[in-house]
């Protein structure tokens, strides 16, 4: 397999996948993606807890790196955007992981973290369909995801780059553009970086805190790396969900934030509920190229990817339609 990214900064990133509260291996399918990570040259993947929960998780091949819990709600107490302030031994949410997965990279002495949710269950390029997903398990799986954020990383000014949520129904065909990283981004660490805040909508008001800086970092997203998450489950973050965490969003950033109610989740599902929309130019810093041998790698790979995509989609529509038609056939 041939990478965008040079060998030397390959092994400079530390994956960890931010959990709590899904205890079995089989609530947490980001691990079917891990284990191809070590063809790509990444050798520390690490699940990252308070340290609660450390003693009833199921363990795999990957270590737990647990935090402690005092120093979880001290965190968490100083970096509070919620109306009711912390309790101690209460819900914090998952932005003390990400803080902690950020301090680990750095102990380790990584250029950077790539953090992951606990329940990725599609990579998909560009969309998640079958056929997006077939092209991105030949590529490399979660491998392919590590080595074109990493690019892009390295080669512009994104403190923060992601892949795109695959329930967003447009499609953009831009390598990378300004937005809101979320359950799977790469985040630069070491001087410079962010602090987490939380316990809600902790990944937008990150992107916020790069793509509104005075030294021009900014956010990124790579919108044809498309992913999904399993819906089902009210386990982790999802059970704690309300109506308050738009409307907490919007008070925090009323220049960039809109909220209103809706029938619907962004996966089609569920009942009316208060949804937060964020303006198109809330990350106001753009997209500077810094270097241009290595992004444009990025723009080959993601074309050759695209080709690729083409083919398998049209080999899937036509097995679609043989199958559909050939009984009338007969």
């Amino acid at each position: 397999m041939e990478w965008v990214t040079p060998p030397e900064l390959r092994g400079g990133l530390l994956v960890a996948i931010i959990t709590g509260g899904r205890k079995e291996l089989k609530e947490r399918p980001t691990r079917n993606w891990l284990a191809g990570l070590r063809e790509y040259g990444v050798n520390d993947v690490v699940w990252v807890m308070n340290e609660r929960h450390a003693a009833e998780y199921e363990t795999d091949e990957f270590p737990i790196v647990a935090y402690p819990e005092s120093w979880a709600y001290e965190y968490a107490a100083e970096h509070w955007m919620h109306l009711d302030p912390p309790e101690p031994g209460g819900f914090l949410g998952a932005f003390p992981g990400r803080e902690w997965a950020c301090r680990e990279a750095e102990k380790r002495g990584c250029w950077g973290v790539m953090q992951l949710d606990d329940n990725i269950i599609r990579l998909a390029v560009p969309r998640t369909s079958g056929a997006g997903g077939a092209v991105v398990r030949r590529h490399g799986g979660m491998s392919l995801y590590a080595d074109l954020l990493s690019a892009v990383v390295h080669s512009t000014n994104g403190r923060s780059v992601g892949a795109s949520l695959g329930s967003v129904p447009k499609i953009s065909r831009q390598i990378a553009r300004p937005g809101f990283p979320y359950s799977l981004f790469i985040e630069r660490v070491g001087k410079g970086r962010e602090p987490w805040f939380g316990p809600f909508e902790d990944d937008i008001t990150h992107a916020y805190q790069y793509g509104t800086r005075g030294d021009g970092a900014t956010s990124l997203l790579v919108p044809l790396l498309r992913y999904s998450k399993e819906s089902a489950s009210t386990s982790g973050m999802r059970g704690k969900y309300d109506a308050t965490r738009a409307v907490q969003l919007q008070r925090i950033f009323p220049e960039s934030a809109k909220i209103g109610v809706r029938k619907t989740h962004s996966n089609g599902r569920g009942r009316p509920r208060v949804f937060h929309t964020m303006l198109n130019d809330a990350i106001r810093n753009p997209l500077v190229v810094r270097d241009a041998e290595m992004f444009d790698a990025v723009k080959l790979r993601l074309e050759a990817l695209l080709k690729d995509w083409q083919a398998e989609q049209l080999a899937s529509n036509r097995a679609k339609v043989y199958k559909r038609t050939a009984g009338r056939a007969r």
